[in-house]
């Protein structure tokens, strides 16, 4: 999984980097799944069951994603993968087409992002309004409230 550095061992590896001679400096990324709100969920103009919606992922991003979740509803607070995530079954999420809409991401089910306590039943994982929209997110502590049954489908 990702390896998640403190800021003194950020430092001690640029000076090790720079003992031996690189010039350039390693920094923290910007995290690719994080907690969005869907703003707006929309029928999808060319399937029964896909659905469009804006989803506000922080920072004054949105993205519209094309989701086949029967549970996705304006208002809610989900994880999002954006594009360049690579997700626990070794996928990569990529922005693309979905019957003609564009997609750039996915909404994603406590199954999909590999959640030990994971219902089998389908649906994305509709987090507590308490998340910080923008924020990385915490698979542990998804993982706890999934089992405490403080997240459900």
């Amino acid at each position: 999984g990702p390896v998640k550095l403190s800021d003194d061992q950020l430092t001690a590896l640029n000076k090790k980097l720079a003992d031996v001679g690189f010039n350039e400096k390693l920094s923290y990324g910007k995290p690719t799944l994080v907690y969005g709100y869907v703003k707006t969920c929309e029928k999808h103009p060319d399937s029964d069951h896909l659905h469009v919606t804006m989803v506000d992922v922080g920072n004054g991003e949105e993205h519209k994603i094309v989701c086949g979740a029967s549970n996705i509803a304006q208002g809610q607070k989900v994880v999002v993968a954006l594009p360049g995530t690579l997700m626990p079954n070794g996928q990569e999420i990529w922005p693309g087409k979905l019957r003609g809409v564009d997609s750039y991401g996915m909404i994603c089910s406590a199954r999909e992002l590999g959640l030990k306590h994971a219902p089998q039943k389908r649906g994305i994982m509709v987090v507590p309004d308490s998340f910080k929209v923008g924020a990385a997110f915490e698979p542990t502590k998804c993982d706890e409230l999934i089992a405490s049954g403080d997240i459900t489908l």
